[in-house]
């Protein structure tokens, strides 16, 4: 990271992640409240998956406005 160039791809990539960790903790992922990494591990998917579906339907919504605008 010592690298101008280094610096330079991590700085988008940093703004993206934090994004991402901002909105788990408004869905309510302060800590885990299950004992054991397997089961820290099942809840972080389940909220990952959370994720990506909330994102895929805003893309879709997204992309079906540009459409409708478009013609």
């Amino acid at each position: 990271m010592g690298t101008p160039q280094a610096a330079s791809i991590d700085k988008p990539h940093a703004s993206r992640v934090e994004c991402v960790n901002a909105q788990l903790r408004r869905r309510g992922l302060l800590r885990f409240n299950v004992c054991g990494l397997l089961k820290a591990q099942a809840v972080l998917l389940w909220h990952a998956l959370a994720h990506n579906l909330q994102r895929m339907l805003s893309l879709q919504a997204a992309a079906a406005t540009t459409a409708a605008a478009a013609g």
